[in-house]
């Protein structure tokens, strides 16, 4: 079998290898350029992590007053939220590290001045009874409220210190009364209770006047006209003003279409 030369086949390769020659010519190996790059680090705050991880735990900045005067507030309850001291602490009241004002004692709010204390702070304070009047007079006691109720003595104790004192009836009488020199001979005089006032609790646990009491104030003061069936006099009275006022209501609406 006839084979080709190698002559022949290295003939046929030779212009492939120079065209790889000619194309390995062009690469040439140059140094790489130095690029200095500078790395920095971005710390991650608050702001930058997104709104929807919540906002800051900052101190709320819900001030004022939270309860009005003559209030009536029991122990723990706040008074004023400030940033600052716009009001100080006067009678039954304490402040917090945040200056918030809070009750010491169970009792109505009052809102004051005291001139002998300070010229121009303002104060607020607790008094035990509504009537109560601050700023308490130079040298006047503080009152307390121990735990206990004021009660009237009995006839037989006033009997009894009586015989001990040798004092007539008409001392004891004014002691009771608080009336000086009337002496009727009435020693045991019953002591008149008021109804009975079931408390009722708000919210905060502070007791107020339940409704159907509020409802029977009119009437104990007779400020209702107690009705009347069968009243065809005051009926009529009634449908007369109540055209009127509809009659008035009309006129007013025409007079703004008018305007318009």
């Amino acid at each position: 079998m006839l084979q080709p030369s190698t002559r022949a086949s290295s003939r046929l390769f030779r212009p492939c290898l120079c065209s790889l020659d000619t194309s390995l010519s062009r690469l040439r190996i140059s140094p790489l350029p130095i690029t200095t790059t500078q790395t920095t680090v971005r710390y991650a705050t608050h702001k930058s992590e997104g709104r929807a991880n919540g906002a800051k735990q900052g101190a709320g900045k819900r001030l004022g007053a939270k309860k009005t005067g003559d209030q009536y507030v029991i122990t723990g309850n706040i008074l004023y939220r400030q940033r600052g001291t716009l009001w100080f602490p006067g009678e039954n009241v304490g402040m917090g590290r945040d200056h918030t004002l809070y009750a010491t004692s169970p009792g109505y709010v009052k809102y004051y001045r005291d001139p002998n204390r300070h010229k121009t702070r303002k104060y607020i304070g607790v008094v035990l009874e509504r009537h109560h009047t601050l700023p308490l007079l130079k040298g006047v006691a503080t009152k307390r409220k121990l735990g206990m109720v004021a009660q009237r003595m009995t006839s037989a104790t006033a009997t009894e210190v009586e015989a001990e004192g040798g004092e007539g009836e008409g001392a004891w009488e004014d002691v009771e009364t608080g009336a000086a020199g009337e002496a009727d001979g009435d020693v045991d005089r019953p002591m008149v209770r008021g109804p009975l006032v079931r408390e009722t609790k708000q919210s905060q646990w502070t007791p107020r006047v339940s409704n159907y009491e509020i409802g029977k104030i009119a009437d104990k003061k007779q400020a209702v006209r107690p009705y009347q069936p069968g009243d065809r006099f005051l009926a009529w009275r009634k449908r007369k003003a109540r055209i009127a006022k509809s009659i008035e209501k009309r006129g007013l609406k025409g007079k703004k279409k008018g305007k318009k």
